[in-house]
């Protein structure tokens, strides 16, 4: 198939992701209810997939039980991403930590050095702020330990979606930071990290905000002015980009837009909107009640977005992602790939 597929290309033609033994990876859809995933790979060659805090009973289980603050998915080996229907584990058993309370949202992991650093999103202990946490572990299943208060921007802005990557040895987050503007309005920045994978401030760059593009609002009543879910990943071209989601997360307009960041894992100026991405997404539904996306998904499911991108062990991108059934959210893992016309999600 990828032999085929490379031929309909152009000779140009980059083929960034999706190969195993010769094959391209098709998408694969979990019936497990997890929203904003996040995907890395294990030490032992397994990949896990991580998300949202279910509740007890939520989705069938693999040996997990209760309440799952941090639920994780462990399924595929080697070139073989796949996704499985059940949750295994909690990999941040004991909550958010002192400094937070209740539910967690959108937890992002990456390795770096012998650790597993993850980032996520939970209500600052009485004040409801939605602020950003981090915790280490040896193993990527967890547990994970020590957690922490690690951004919580001034006058209850808020700080979420925090998503790790790593360049040249050095780990990066990016994450949705109001704090660089105002009222209904929001944005995503990126910052590096120490060893420790707490912040070094001074290099905090912001990516973009929601004045940037105009979809973001299209639809909704008031405008709800949101982008967040962030990823950064660098493409054959050289370049860095930036994915992000936009829009309501409870409708079939949640979309992917995607940006190009410049040359470095942190850019100096602001990343651009790609094909057209001011005024529409780039990846998204492409049915009635849709945002006429620049390229449709496999399924062609409703409110697509949370997109992460991550390597596979062949260091190969791959993508995981959740839509939107009208109740509740699901993920989906997809290979990538890239012509001279951009990304494409097989």
């Amino acid at each position: 198939m990828i032999k085929h597929l490379a031929r309909l290309l152009t000779a140009a033609a980059v083929v960034a992701t999706c190969v195993t033994a010769g094959v391209a990876q098709a998408a694969n859809e979990s019936p497990f209810p997890l929203a904003d995933p996040d995907t890395v790979l294990a030490k032992d060659g397994r990949y896990v997939t991580y998300g949202t805090t279910v509740g007890a009973g939520v989705g069938k289980r693999c040996g997990a039980t209760g309440k799952l603050f941090v639920p994780v998915l462990v399924h595929g080996s080697g070139n073989t991403v796949g996704i499985t229907d059940c949750a295994s584990g909690d990999a941040l058993p004991n909550g958010p930590g002192s400094w937070a309370e209740g539910n967690i949202w959108a937890p992002g992991v990456a390795k770096f050095g012998d650790r597993y650093f993850m980032y996520y999103t939970a209500s600052k202990r009485g004040t409801g702020q939605k602020c950003i946490g981090r915790a280490v572990s040896y193993s990527a299943r967890g547990p994970f330990t020590n957690p922490g208060e690690w951004a919580c921007p001034p006058g209850g802005r808020w700080a979420i979606d925090a998503n790790p990557y790593l360049s040249g040895g050095v780990l990066y987050v990016t994450y949705r930071d109001d704090a660089i503007t105002s009222g209904a309005e929001t944005g995503i920045s990126a910052v590096r990290t120490g060893s420790n994978g707490w912040a070094i401030w001074s290099s905090r760059r912001d990516l973009l905000k929601s004045t940037d593009i105009t979809w973001d609002t299209r639809g909704t009543s008031g405008g709800t002015h949101v982008i967040e879910n962030p990823s950064m990943f660098k493409s054959a071209d050289g370049y860095w980009y930036l994915a992000y989601s936009g829009n309501n997360w409870d409708s079939a307009r949640y979309s992917t837009g995607i940006a190009r960041c410049g040359t470095g894992p942190i850019p100096s100026s602001r990343c651009t909107p790609r094909a057209n991405g001011v005024e529409r997404p780039y990846f998204g539904y492409t049915g009635t009640g849709g945002l006429n996306p620049y390229r449709g998904l496999p399924g062609n499911h409703r409110g697509p977005g949370g997109m992460d991108f991550f390597n596979a062990m062949d260091g190969s991108y791959r993508v995981v992602y959740h839509w939107w059934d009208g109740t509740r959210r699901f993920p989906i893992t997809a290979a990538v790939y890239r012509n001279s016309g951009g990304f494409y999600i097989s």
